[in-house]
């Protein structure tokens, strides 16, 4: 985010009170929580115009069943609405002014109006003897939570707390809410105030009963495990210690969210972490799953159950960038990044639930609907154009007419993904599909962003139809399947590694090159100027993952190693080049996610496709491990027996290695892949069992320039490769 961006919404979360989360929300029916739908009965009898206690369950209550009698209650005047058929009607709206014309920045984050229903004051309601609110409400809105207010006589001119309530949105049943106080208010309740919505943007609201009620406290939701000895792997790394690598995973588990329902989302999910508060993000969530599902592969299942049901409130496919878009519930221009089309794939192919695959196939080809609908895709070029978080290192203020590369390459993974879905769920047609979409996108990327003076991709301008000739490292996206020609990966590489421009061979990849005029070192809390030259996770796994796929393993590897020595340890936000200070969020989730990701899936290289019955070893090992002995063990492997891995390998020199695994608990169904780089200029020589010499294997899908073997499953593996 940029700094205006960024401390609009410091600013959002620490003086609106709205992020802030108590843990007291209960929703009974919904089509689309997790909670069983159960009717709720129709219009209550008449009761009287004051509260009055009618047992000792229900102490106080306002029914509203006289028209234009508010019972006490005041409606603020900036509401429409007013008691109606024995409800208080509201109309959900940004206030009686006209907003138009819109722009994307209220999309994101709206108008953080706090609009508040408020009781009659004088209750005297001794807190002891009540630890509920509770509402039957009919929403035909897009709100899905709301906050609860109390004041006492102790202390009346400020509130004694806070608690968070959640309703399905959009909803023809009436339902019924309870907010859990559960012991939070101390003394004696003068008044409550309830503020029934968040995002204040359209829809309706009616409110048949209000009560203040004792009941039991509020179940604890269960936690998943993201970091007990049970679910983290043991690994032998020089240089990197058990205790180091274990902190990657707790930081997940301070990120983890299970006070659920939250702005929709029903199922506990990750957080960015630190200041950011309690929340879900689209770009932070995917990458938090890239190492949280080597922990608890089931946690991750759900998360994509969790953004499904939130993408399904939106009429055009948008996954919203975060839990507080108000434009929730109908169209709307702004999402994020989309590396979910990543992790939704992975969680896909990784799983044994077809039905759970269907679901991730649904949302993935209802997302790429939002992002080639015509507000998104422009009709000349081919391509789709950014708003806000839909690119990284462009200025924000110039967007809206640039169609950047990282967003590009993402969409066209997000087609590459989706039609190797398609083709594992049966579906061909759509898997040709989308296949044809990505070859489209592969032409428009190489067509209109490829600069041949400069050797570099670039963003591009549609409005003046020319290239933004502006060096940031998403020039080096295209390397991502192969989207940039082999000669044109070529001169990427040797772009690459010249150090006066993103630091080779010093510390990972700056985030723009260090001779643009606007390249800064950004120090201490994130204030926006971070994306223009700090180093960053997320912006240096997508480059080694190009390396990997154009066949450049060794420089894959080097980078990685820099990049898991340079977060090790301090899963900071992101690093000052020239020093290696760690800045912004100091425990930030996806750096430590994608810290776990370069040890386990690029340097151990450990692969498992359910969908294709194999699990794959291709250790990228960098020049500084030649010659010692690594290991990771206990590491789950993701079947219904949730068996273990121990791998232990040594690589002497390029094509060269002694690699060992052993697999424990019930076998996964298919083969084995075990590979290494090809070496140039040799044949590569594997031996097994007594010196054995093995069939050697010089293709494998996704893989580019390696050399290997292909075996049944078994439990115990000893190769040596020559």
């Amino acid at each position: 985010m940029l700094l205006t961006e960024r401390i609009r919404f410091l600013f959002f979360c620490f003086f609106s009170g709205l992020v802030l989360v108590g843990n007291g929300i209960s929703v009974e029916a919904s089509p689309f929580s997790s909670v069983a739908v159960e009717p709720v009965s129709s219009k209550q009898e008449s009761s009287p115009t004051k509260p009055t206690q009618i047992n000792e369950l229900t102490q106080w209550r306002w029914d509203f069943n006289t028209m234009n009698d508010s019972e006490g209650w005041t409606i603020p005047d900036s509401i429409n609405g007013g008691i109606i058929g024995g409800a208080i009607w509201l109309t959900i709206q940004q206030g009686k002014k006209n907003i138009a014309p819109l722009k994307w920045q209220q999309q994101v984050w709206g108008a953080n109006l706090k609009y508040d229903l408020v009781s009659p004051n004088g209750l005297a309601i001794p807190a002891i003897k009540v630890n509920k609110v509770r509402l039957r409400l009919l929403n035909l809105s897009a709100e899905t939570d709301g906050r609860l207010f109390g004041r006492t006589v102790e202390s009346p001119n400020k509130d004694a707390g806070s608690v968070r309530f959640t309703m399905n949105p959009d909803c023809m049943e009436w339902q019924e809410v309870t907010c859990h106080v559960d012991g939070r208010w101390q003394g004696t309740i003068d008044q409550i105030r309830i503020r029934p919505a968040y995002h204040w943007w359209r829809g309706d609201m009616w409110i048949d009963w209000i009560a203040i009620t004792d009941g039991p406290p509020r179940a604890s939701s269960p936690r998943p495990d993201l970091c007990s000895e049970q679910v983290i792997p043991q690994i032998q790394l020089p240089g990197i210690t058990q205790q180091d690598f274990q902190d990657a995973f707790k930081v997940l588990d301070e990120c983890l969210v299970v006070d659920v329902p939250m702005h929709g989302f029903n199922y506990p999910f990750l957080a960015p972490g630190g200041i950011y508060g309690e929340n879900w993000w689209q770009l932070d969530g995917s990458l938090n799953l890239t190492g949280a599902k080597w922990a608890n592969q089931k946690f991750a299942e759900n998360v994509m159950r969790g953004f499904a049901e939130v993408q399904a409130q939106n009429p055009d496919g948008r996954i919203d960038l975060w839990g507080g878009s108000p434009v929730r519930g109908q169209a709307a221009d702004v999402s994020s990044i989309p590396r979910f089309f990543e992790a939704a794939y992975d969680i896909a192919r990784r799983t044994g639930d077809v039905s759970l695959r269907a679901v991730i196939y649904h949302s993935m080809k209802k997302y790429l609907d939002y992002w080639f609908s015509p507000a998104k895709r422009n009709q000349q070029t081919g391509l789709i154009k950014a708003l806000f978080e839909e690119t990284f290192g462009h200025p924000h203020d110039t967007l809206g007419s640039v169609v950047p590369v990282d967003l590009n390459v993402a969409v066209a993974v997000g087609c590459h993904n989706t039609s190797l879905l398609a083709e594992c769920l049966g579906k061909l047609p759509e898997a040709e599909l989308y296949r044809a979409k990505y070859d489209e996108m592969k032409e428009s990327i190489n067509r209109y962003l490829w600069c041949e003076a400069d050797k570099a991709y670039y963003n591009y301008d549609i409005l003046r139809g020319e290239q933004i000739r502006r060096l940031i490292c998403s020039t080096f996206d295209p390397m991502r399947l192969g989207i940039a020609t082999p000669e044109r990966a070529l001169q990427l590489v040797s772009l690459l590694q010249n150090p006066a421009l993103f630091d080779w061979g010093g510390r990972p990849v700056t985030s723009i090159a260090k001779t643009e005029l606007d390249f800064v070192e950004a120090v201490g809390p994130y204030d926006g100027r971070a994306w223009f030259g700090d180093v960053w996770t997320m912006r240096n796994l997508p480059i080694i993952e190009g390396l990997e796929n154009i066949g450049f393993h060794n420089l894959a590897a080097e980078l990685n190693w820099s990049s898991i020595q340079t977060f090790n340890g301090k899963y900071c936000e992101y690093v000052i080049p020239s020093t290696g200070s760690g800045e912004g969020v100091q425990r930030y989730g996806w750096t430590a996610s994608q810290y776990i990701q370069a040890i386990i899936e690029h340097l151990f290289g450990i692969d498992y496709d359910c969908m294709e019955a194999r699990l794959r070893i291709f250790p990228h090992i960098p020049g500084a491990l030649m010659g010692k002995e690594i290991s990771i063990s206990n590491l789950i492997i993701p079947t219904k027996s949730k068996c273990r891995l121990d791998l232990k390998l040594i690589q002497t020199a390029p094509g060269q290695a002694n690699i060992a695994l052993s697999i424990r608990d019930r076998l996964p169904e298919g083969h084995l892949e075990i590979f290494l780089p090809r070496p140039e200029k040799k044949e590569l020589i594997v031996r097994g069992h007594k010196g054995k010499k093995l069939p050697v294997v010089r293709e494998a899908k996704g893989l580019t320039n390696v050399a290997g073997v292909r075996l049944a499953m078994r439990r115990s593996v000893d190769l040596r490769f020559e």
